[in-house]
């Protein structure tokens, strides 16, 4: 199988995390509401379980996981840095670097050491969503065919889909195409994967689709035949039909948009919402390791998941947490960091 290769790429080194004794701290608990929290008391599978809210660097919180989540979460969504070369200010506060001294070579090591390790945490039928634009999404693509294992079919373990958020924010090129979408790499580790295609897909409807032959009943009923192969294929109206991998129908967030939060890069609520939906059951575990504006807990709450969110930016912690404390809980949640005692590799 063809793999990247880059300057001072490291292979993977499971002794590492083996000897890691980096923990986590708690810093507060914050609980559910009562009611729901007694409703929820009866699941075994979550009794006592807290979310929690970890500020720390990927590098150190992810290893620390490992100790207890190996293998155990069901959805990972991550929105990393993009290498746009730029810092991004949230007012007058520093959210993040993207800067990577300008070596592709940098990132491309701390994105792989990324996939490992959240591969990892992954479990058996679990799926991994990456957010990325023009920059490095190719390189990333490889990347993960190299961890997940490459299937020519999208069969088994590794690529599933390829979807274009596309949104018409931002300014025009005299000398390019103007570039209006982001991508997202959607892999899974096996065969067996949660897809609910029909929690966020669409009736067919009256409209006229590609080449199909509408058909009207005497009570008005309309359904849509189409022959392929020798076969003769019939759909009602009311069939709801999965989504296509291009998405144009989220709006990216607008500055004066009630939903912001000030936090630079901050994603659409509509945007997560669509992926835990289509990728998860209630009570499965999420992940997101840059949760930057809080918007994967935020909806993963509303949705009644569990929900871990890392973030090394104290601005994008803090922000969580205040958006996370303006909702109803379904579960309480812990504030951690890195234990500074324990931070070290030996």
């Amino acid at each position: 199988m063809a793999t990247l290769t880059w300057q001072g790429k490291q292979p993977f080194d499971e002794r590492v995390l083996s000897s890691s004794t980096t923990h986590l701290h708690t810093l507060d608990t914050f609980l559910s509401q009562p009611a729901e929290n007694i409703a929820l008391a009866t699941q075994s599978t979550t009794n006592d379980w807290h979310n929690r809210l970890i500020l720390g660097n990927k590098s150190k919180v992810l290893p620390a996981l490992l100790h207890e989540f190996v293998g155990a979460v069901n959805l990972i969504y991550i929105d990393p840095p993009f290498m746009t070369g730029r810092d991004f200010i949230s007012g007058t506060q520093l959210a993040y670097s993207d800067k990577w001294k300008n070596n592709i070579d940098i990132y491309l090591q701390w994105l792989y050491e990324t996939f490992l390790l959240l591969h990892l945490l992954l479990a058996e039928q679990g799926s991994f969503y990456v957010h990325l634009d023009w920059r490095t999404i190719h390189y990333a693509k490889i990347i993960l065919d190299e961890i997940f294992g490459f299937s020519p079919n999208a069969e088994g373990a590794g690529y599933k889909s390829e979807i274009i958020w596309h949104y018409q924010t931002g300014g025009r090129s005299y000398k390019s195409f103007a570039r209006k979408h982001d991508t997202l790499l959607l892999y899974t580790k096996s065969a067996q994967y949660c897809f609910h295609g029909e929690r966020i897909g669409e009736r067919r409807g009256s409209q006229k689709r590609n080449h199909m032959r509408k058909n009207v009943g005497n009570d008005g009923h309309i359904t849509w035949t189409i022959r392929s192969s020798g076969r003769l294929y019939t759909y009602d109206e009311n069939t709801i039909m999965t989504p296509a991998d291009v998405w144009s129908d989220i709006s990216h967030l607008h500055q004066k948009d009630p939903e912001r939060n000030g936090y630079a890069t901050q994603k659409p609520a509509a945007l997560l919402e669509r992926i835990i939906l289509a990728s998860s059951e209630e009570r499965d575990l999420v992940l997101d390791c840059f949760c930057g504006s809080g918007v994967t807990p935020v909806v993963a709450e509303q949705l009644k998941r569990r929900w871990i969110a890392c973030d090394q930016s104290h601005l994008a912690i803090q922000l969580t947490q205040k958006r996370l404390l303006e909702q109803q809980l379904h579960y309480p949640f812990l504030l951690q960091q890195i234990d500074p005692e324990h931070s070290t590799t030996t």
